[in-house]
């Protein structure tokens, strides 16, 4: 009797346990991923950031870190006031790119359009400035 019991009580701080590891899962979602690549030297880079500031680089091998709540802060910041429906349109070449994507919302961008688009630099300024910080050389 007193090993079902200690067992049912085992049974329930797992299942506890288990279930808020879930809904947390669910809480932390991907705030916005970075893909950077391309040019004459064909290199490819992927920066993913979740609401809470983890962030994972990913090139030949991945690596975690967390933004400060400063660069949080700037990323959101950056992420409010950016002009998605009115992106400008990739025009395709060598030129190095990124895919940005957010929400709903998927753009690629030539280096070129982000001189044409002050907030798209905005909102990049700190995915490439982690991945910088994390380059595997």
């Amino acid at each position: 009797m007193v090993k079902s019991v200690r067992r049912r009580g085992a049974l329930l701080v797992a299942g506890v346990v288990l279930a808020g590891a879930v809904l947390w899962s669910g809480i932390d979602r991907v705030l916005i991923r970075v893909y950077s690549g391309g040019g004459f030297a064909g290199t490819y880079d992927l920066v993913v950031i979740w609401a809470s500031g983890r962030a994972l680089i990913g090139d030949r091998e991945v690596i975690w870190s967390r933004l400060t709540p400063g660069q949080l802060r700037r990323l959101r910041a950056a992420l409010g006031a950016a002009d998605f429906p009115h992106s400008p349109h990739h025009r395709g070449g060598v030129n190095f790119g990124h895919r940005i994507d957010y929400g709903r919302w998927s753009v690629i961008v030539n280096s070129s359009d982000v001189e044409g688009a002050p907030w798209l630099a905005d909102v990049l300024e700190v995915p490439l400035e982690v991945n910088a910080a994390h380059r595997v050389r």
